[in-house]
C-alpha cells in the first residue's frame, strides 16, 4: 500500500465508512459536503459523525486540492492558472511563446490523436506540453509520452484544457460568487477537487487502525 500524502477519496461506501467510523469527518463540512476527485463525486455517507478538530485530533479534514509544479526555481498551480503571476514567472517571451503554440494547436488541431502526447499538444499547444507536461509525465510513469493512449490522458485529466482554464478565470474573475459550495457543481472537474484528509498526515489513520488477532 502507498501511504504517501494522498487524497481520502472512495466511491466505495463500505470504504468511506471504514475510514469515518475512525477518524470522523469535521462539522465545519456541514451535511450537504460534497467530496470531488478525478472526475468522480460523492456526498458524504449520510450517517458520518462530525467532530470539532479545533478540539479533536482523530478527525478527517475536508480539504481543496493544492498542487504545483517546480520550474525555473518557482512553483507554479497545477493545473496551470491562467493568471498574472503564472505570466510573472514565466516570463514574457515564454508565455507569448506559449500563446502562439496553443493557438496554432486551436487552429490546426491534430485529427487523430494516438498518444498523449497529442491529447496534451491539441490542448495546451506544443510549447506548455513541453514546458509543463512532458518531462513530468515521464518521469513519474516511465513511459515517453508518445508511447502512452490518448485515452489514459482523457481519464486523467478529463475535459481540462487551456480553454477550460481561460474560462474558468474568467467566470471566477467576473462571475457572481457563490459561498460555501463544497459541491462546486459549475466547476470543472479537474480545477477544483475536494477530499478527505487526516489531521495530522496519512499515517494517522494506519495508527489508529489495530487489526484484531486472529
Amino acid at each position: 500500500m502507498d501511504i504517501g500524502g494522498h487524497r481520502f477519496f472512495s466511491k466505495s461506501d463500505r470504504v468511506m465508512r471504514w475510514w469515518l467510523d475512525l477518524m470522523p469527518v469535521e462539522a465545519a463540512t456541514g451535511q450537504d459536503g460534497q467530496l470531488r476527485y478525478q472526475g468522480q463525486q460523492r456526498d458524504l455517507p449520510a450517517a458520518a459523525a462530525y467532530s470539532d478538530p479545533q478540539i479533536e485530533d482523530l478527525v478527517m479534514l475536508v480539504r481543496q486540492r493544492k498542487s504545483r509544479i517546480y520550474f525555473l526555481r518557482r512553483f507554479f498551480d497545477y493545473p496551470i492558472r491562467l493568471n498574472a503571476g503564472t505570466l510573472k514567472k514565466m516570463g514574457l517571451v515564454r508565455a507569448f511563446r506559449s500563446g502562439i503554440s496553443y493557438l496554432r494547436s486551436a487552429l490546426l488541431p491534430q485529427r487523430q490523436e494516438r498518444s498523449l502526447e497529442d491529447f496534451l499538444i491539441n490542448r495546451f499547444g506544443k510549447q506548455l506540453y513541453l514546458t509543463f507536461f512532458k518531462s513530468y509525465t515521464e518521469k513519474v510513469w516511465g513511459v515517453p509520452c508518445d508511447q502512452i493512449s490518448a485515452a489514459w490522458g482523457a481519464q486523467r485529466i478529463k475535459g481540462l484544457s487551456l480553454k477550460g482554464v481561460a474560462t474558468h478565470f474568467l467566470k471566477k474573475t467576473f462571475g457572481r460568487k457563490r459561498s460555501g459550495d463544497l459541491a462546486q457543481k459549475e466547476t470543472e472537474t479537474s480545477l477544483i477537487e475536494r477530499f478527505l484528509y487526516p489531521k495530522f498526515g496519512p499515517g494517522q489513520l494506519w495508527r489508529s487502525h489495530r487489526p484484531h488477532p486472529c
